[in-house]
């Protein structure tokens, strides 16, 4: 779980800690930011700076100049990296979603942006411009509206390919989410998800306000009685119930949510309980997906060693303990790593050394098993090759 505010020293920076399997913090605080200035926040924007978990142990924000000009920022890994993109002077946007690499900008301009931080950035690229449009990121597919009615389009920002799915949905929405293979419109009085992997579509509340789309379930908040509301849908039927009473003081009034938030690669749901900044977390209740692989960046490297250790990044949808075995080309393995994922992201760093000494040119196996840190569902096994020098 993400923190973001002020230090001791009054400077501004991110922090985190784990979270069990009940949603209680494990260990202590890590810090996981430089010191940052405050940003200029719209009057009232309870949501301003628009945190934006990346799910790779990274977390997105608007950064906004004195001159009301925007940049998409990035932060997380360590304690000294601000990586960020500028959206060419556009203004009053906000952070529209994102996973991993992809970060989805949309400016007041009416223009929006795929902004992109793949492994070893030094600097944001955007990588795609567009009108703005109901849309969503999740893993390397952006899905918007397609051509007809009810139908919403996914689009690999990889290879450009499409795939359009027909949500049911009486309108063009005017809100798309998407977590996993779940897919959430709104059309403001209607609403439904489309679960991709049983080709059916469920029918969701909408008589309330924004909503928000996680791993089998969608949360929105009654502004009226303050009530956050949990609609399980993870059975194909749609059932809702009342996860908590929220105080009386409403602190929405940017138009964004300024008060809560659910864990899109996982089960919990975070909410300020008092006016002091208190934040309470529970676990949603609801079975999280199986173990998937959203994106990978495996790559070749000509050279390894120490300094520069060979660091691909396999972007998981909920996070793991995992082993990567590495094999030459003879059959043998010779160098076995394990950890625990960032986020819900596998960072491995191999330096080259092996069992016998250090690896030669050629190349190798790799085999990549993950276990979901939930205990729900079975293994994940990815392989594949890299060719070293």
């Amino acid at each position: 779980m993400f923190l973001y505010g002020a230090t001791p020293g009054a400077s501004l920076r991110y922090s985190s800690f784990q979270l069990d399997a009940a949603g209680r913090p494990t260990g202590p605080q890590t810090r996981r930011s430089p010191a940052l200035s405050a940003p200029t926040c719209l009057t009232g924007d309870a949501a301003c700076p628009q945190l934006e978990a990346l799910g790779d142990g990274r977390v997105s924000h608007l950064w906004t100049s004195e001159a009301g000009q925007e940049s998409v920022s990035t932060v997380g890994l360590d304690t000294t990296t601000v990586l960020s993109a500028p959206t060419d002077g556009d203004s009053r946007g906000r952070i529209g979603g994102g996973t991993g690499r992809y970060v989805l900008y949309s400016g007041g301009s009416g223009k929006q942006r795929i902004v992109d931080f793949p492994r070893a950035a030094t600097t944001g690229e955007t990588t795609l411009t567009r009108e703005r449009s109901a849309s969503a990121v999740w893993g390397q597919t952006l899905w918007a509206p397609g051509s007809a009615q009810g139908q919403v389009t996914g689009r690999n920002l990889k290879t450009g390919t499409t795939t359009t799915v027909a949500t049911g949905a009486p309108c063009t929405p005017t809100d798309i989410q998407a977590v996993n293979t779940w897919l959430y419109w709104s059309c403001g009085t209607s609403a439904g998800v489309y679960d991709r992997a049983a080709d059916r579509r469920i029918t969701v509340p909408a008589d309330l306000g924004p909503a928000r789309l996680a791993d089998g379930f969608l949360l929105r908040e009654n502004r009226t009685t303050h009530e956050l509301l949990l609609t399980d849908f993870h059975t194909g039927t749609a059932t809702t119930r009342t996860l908590v009473k929220l105080p009386a003081t409403d602190q929405n009034t940017g138009g964004g949510n300024g008060r809560w938030a659910v864990d899109r690669f996982g089960g919990h749901v975070a909410y300020l309980n008092g006016t002091y900044g208190e934040v309470s977390i529970v676990p949603s209740g609801v079975p999280t997906s199986p173990l998937a692989q959203m994106e990978a960046q495996v790559y070749s490297p000509s050279v390894i060693g120490k300094s520069f250790p060979w660091a691909p990044v396999w972007q998981l949808n909920k996070p793991s303990t995992w082993t990567l075995t590495l094999t030459n080309a003879f059959g043998t393995t010779v160098r076995t790593l394990s950890g625990a994922s960032t986020g819900a992201a596998v960072r491995p760093a191999w330096d080259g050394t092996t069992d016998s000494g250090g690896a030669t040119g050629g190349a190798y196996t790799w085999k990549l098993t993950a276990h979901p840190r939930d205990d729900q569902g079975p293994d994940l096994t990815l392989t594949g090759t890299m060719t070293l020098g």
